[in-house]
């Protein structure tokens, strides 16, 4: 007898049909996912954001409802895992007390920590404070923190100053923008022209 003839036996062909789906359904379940759901940010990998936003407008306010502050930014890349949202070339309006001028403050690159309610911003940062009836105040750095809790913004980088009378330079700056102070830490160097 040929293994041709003994092929088309039914009982045969029926017993290979049988072997060949129990052979498939145990190749289908040794290939079924992990029973474990996996995380959102295994499947991406921790470099890229659990959420995005373009052109992003973030607005603060305090216990009665006034608007404090207002950030915008043309990408936001949020990461849940670690509270931290990233902001590209970051513009933000610091608002102080009813009539008094807002602060303006830009940079290339800015990081919110929600956690500790802290926004950190580097590269090129400008602060711009105008002046009720006379010029700006703008400083300058490569660094600066502001802190939405207490409502200061401060750095320990090199900071340059100027206003219409002259130009201050120091190292390390800290602010309270509800108080309006301004407080330089070391190195401090001015050149002033009165009468300008």
């Amino acid at each position: 007898m040929s293994a041709l003839s003994l092929f088309n036996r039914p009982v045969v062909r029926t017993l290979c049909l049988a072997a060949t789906v129990v052979a498939l359904f145990f190749l289908l379940w040794q290939s079924d996912d992990p029973s474990e759901p996996m995380e959102a940010a295994d499947l991406r990998g921790e470099s890229e954001p659990d959420g995005f936003v373009v052109n992003g407008n973030y607005l603060s306010y305090d216990e009665t409802g006034r608007l404090t502050t207002r950030f915008r930014s043309p990408r936001i890349e949020q990461f849940e895992s670690r509270n931290e949202t990233v902001m590209e070339s970051p513009r933000a309006t610091l608002y102080g007390e009813e009539g008094d001028p807002p602060w303006r403050v830009q940079a290339t690159k800015g990081r919110f920590l929600e956690t500790d309610d802290l926004v950190h911003l580097t590269g090129d940062v400008k602060v711009v404070r105008e002046a009720q009836g006379g010029s700006p105040l703008t400083l300058t750095t490569t660094a600066l923190t502001m802190n939405n809790r207490e409502r200061t913004v401060y750095t320990d980088k090199p900071v340059e100053m100027t206003d219409a009378i002259g130009l201050t330079t120091a190292t390390g700056m800290k602010a309270w923008i509800d108080d309006r102070i301004l407080e330089l830490e070391s190195q401090v160097e001015g050149r002033y022209e009165p009468g300008k």
